[in-house]
């Protein structure tokens, strides 16, 4: 598949595995796996990177190969995995599952012991494309584009190796909100609202909004807020003093070594995502159980 694909589904003939190979999870439930696609006929495919944590009987190929010979990726591990998946896949447009062997998992929100009935919703075509937007980001020192970068949750900007504030400023649509000092800026994604931007007092956004958020962290201002701005607004961060230095991290993964005088550009990505989805797995019951709305229903349990 690539990014023009019609995000409609199919059955699945060909799988391709992705995880984090420290999970102790990860082996019995790829084998797990391979004997439900043995018996449909699903050719089964793992990333090279998990070589040392499955036996020889799964076919492993470099990341760059695996993309182009699978139908889908299923991706082991918590949210920081399935962040890793997204920047493997690219601009490729290949779907991407997300299996929970982490703690929280907002992106990772199929429970290990739901694993047989998700490969074989996969292998029957019964489930559905969410796709979600990406943020994006030009780094321009002196009126030269020095980094590029996107991420799928949150580019930040925040303090290097000492803890000073930055002197920064935001620039929306040519509009100055003024200088302000604090201890960096996150630029966020619908699907990323309920990531850093969550913990910095910012709001969740539903993942079918088409928007950015920006919220600032630990303003030394009372007027300085989170925003929810249109995509297609053009968001500029100019640093006017970094102290120490400050850093640019997409996804908590990948980063650049910003300076004094960086202007930084923000807009929506022009590449998607495409998350697989089934009919149980709504924004708002993920939510509720992520995050316990109601706490215990009128059983004693939590969610349902």
């Amino acid at each position: 598949m690539n990014s023009n694909t019609p995000k409609t589904s199919f059955p699945v003939k060909r799988i391709g595995l992705f995880g984090n190979p420290r999970k102790k999870d990860l082996p019995p439930a790829v084998a797990s796996i391979s004997q439900l696609c043995a018996k449909h006929g699903v050719i089964l495919t793992a990333s090279s990177d998990l070589k040392n944590s499955l036996d020889d009987s799964i076919s492993l190929l470099p990341n760059p190969e695996l993309i182009k010979a699978v139908d889908v990726v299923i991706a082991f591990g918590g949210d920081g995995t399935m962040l890793r998946a997204a920047r493997v896949l690219g601009q490729t447009g290949v779907p991407l599952l997300g299996i929970n062997l982490g703690s929280l998992g907002y992106l990772t929100d199929v429970p290990l012991g739901e694993l047989e009935a998700a490969v074989l919703a996969l292998i029957q075509g019964d489930y559905h494309l969410d796709t979600r937007s990406r943020v994006y980001c030009n780094v321009y020192r002196d009126d030269k584009c020095i980094a590029t970068t996107s991420a799928l949750n949150d580019l930040v900007v925040n303090m290097g190796p000492l803890p000073r504030a930055l002197d920064m400023e935001l620039i929306l649509d040519g509009d100055s909100l003024g200088p302000f000092l604090g201890d960096g800026v996150i630029i966020s994604t619908p699907t990323g609202s309920t990531a850093y931007n969550l913990s910095a007092g910012g709001p969740i956004c539903h993942s079918e909004v088409p928007c950015l958020l920006v919220a600032p962290i630990c303003p030394h201002s009372l007027g300085m807020r989170p925003l929810i701005i249109s995509k297609n607004t053009t968001i500029e961060l100019l640093l006017h003093e970094t102290g120490e230095g400050a850093v640019l991290t997409a996804d908590g993964q990948k980063t650049h070594v910003l300076a004094n005088g960086d202007r930084l550009e923000f807009r929506e990505a022009d590449h998607e995502v495409n998350l697989v989805k089934f009919s149980h797995s709504t924004f708002y019951r993920v939510m509720r159980h992520k995050l316990n709305w109601g706490g215990p229903n009128r059983s004693g349990r939590v969610g349902s």
